[in-house]
């Protein structure tokens, strides 16, 4: 599954329940706001500088690449609208970002994969993609929890203190959860280790970005560990994915940690030595079913999910309710013509 992106769907619904009423959904929006706007402090260690706007992926270059008239299409879970997933047209400079480091740190951090041609043989140009990915997830869980803690504190909004408490606790173990990864990643750029492994591989030219923390462990896994071991696993093994075009090719990245090897090793490598055709089905799934947040051009929006968005709320539904092997493959392919009477019977068997 995907490390989650946001507030989950059950709290989505919740919160959606009770912003029915306007001047309840004008307080949740302002919260949801200022949550955002004062999560804004430089993440470089030490650092108390005020952080400016990152993009996750490089504007120049990668978004720039298929954006139509300085846009691109973004598919995202909208936790404050009836429309719980949605795609929206949003411009290049607002789309794939967050307030990650200051001026000072983001140039100097990144320069390897902004001001240079990028070699992905190169270890530390792969490392700022996964910085990138890391602090974008420690940036939402962060926005997360204030978002939630203001809605709850909020005396003129009817909820279930239980129910935010609960899930306020959910991310601030998320957190906690990151913190290893975030030391390891120090560890490597202030000593020069190596403590990750990374893949990459071209494939032909797709109109479509996403970055993405996969944890391998499957829900089926946890629960049978948690059955045998009384508590949960002490660390989930993560594996980093980062899709994007460039120079005329897809790039697929992945990483995961040299202490996970033994165990996510195998997997991995099915991503690049399997045929394109399997790849591009599994970074299907993954969008369809456990990603929150992904990018396409108009081109790929048009040809692939315009007239059907209303489907879209059902895969991540089904995916909640009834996938537990999240490593599951279905034959469903949006890289190719036949995806649209794939996704037609996909739905009419399994969900009807």
């Amino acid at each position: 599954m995907i490390l989650t992106q946001c507030v989950n769907l059950d709290v989505s619904q919740h919160i959606m329940k009770t912003a029915k009423d306007p001047k309840i959904a004008k307080i949740i929006n302002d919260c949801s706001e200022n949550a955002k706007k004062t999560t804004n402090s430089c993440y470089f260690p030490g650092c108390k500088n005020k952080s400016i706007n990152s993009h996750i992926l490089q504007k120049n270059g990668i978004l720039s690449s298929i954006a139509t008239d300085g846009h691109l299409w973004r598919y995202q879970v909208n936790h404050f609208d009836d429309d719980l997933f949605v795609f929206k047209k949003v411009g290049i400079n607002k789309i794939y970002t967050f307030l990650g480091f200051c001026n000072e740190h983001d140039t100097n951090l990144f320069k390897k994969i902004e001001t240079n041609v990028i070699n992905f043989d190169d270890y530390e140009s792969c490392m700022q993609f996964l910085l990138r990915t890391i602090y974008n997830e420690v940036w939402l869980k962060e926005v997360v929890i204030k978002m939630l803690e203001c809605t709850r504190d909020n005396g003129n909004i009817p909820s279930n203190n239980h129910f935010l408490d609960a899930n306020i606790n959910e991310n601030k173990v998320g957190l906690t959860d990151l913190e290893f990864w975030e030391n390891e990643v120090w560890k490597d750029i202030n000593t020069k280790t190596e403590s990750f492994v990374f893949m990459w591989k071209e494939f032909s030219l797709q109109e479509f970005c996403m970055n993405a923390i996969y944890t391998y462990d499957t829900s089926d896994e946890r629960k049978k560990y948690i059955l045998q071991h009384k508590k949960d696993m002490d660390r989930l093994s993560e594996i980093f994915i980062t899709f994007f075009p460039y120079n005329g090719k897809s790039i697929l990245i992945m990483g995961y940690h040299k202490d996970d090897e033994q165990k996510v090793k195998g997997y991995v490598n099915t991503f690049f030595k399997e045929t394109e055709k399997r790849t591009l089905r599994k970074i299907t799934n993954f969008a369809l079913f456990h990603c929150e947040t992904w990018l396409c051009s108009e081109k790929f929006y048009k040809k692939n999910f315009e007239g059907i968005e209303e489907v879209f709320p059902r895969l991540s539904e089904y995916s909640i309710q009834y996938i537990s092997n999240e490593r599951t493959v279905f034959d469903l392919n949006m890289f190719e013509n036949t995806f649209r009477d794939k996704l037609s019977n996909w739905l009419k068997k399994y969900v009807g």
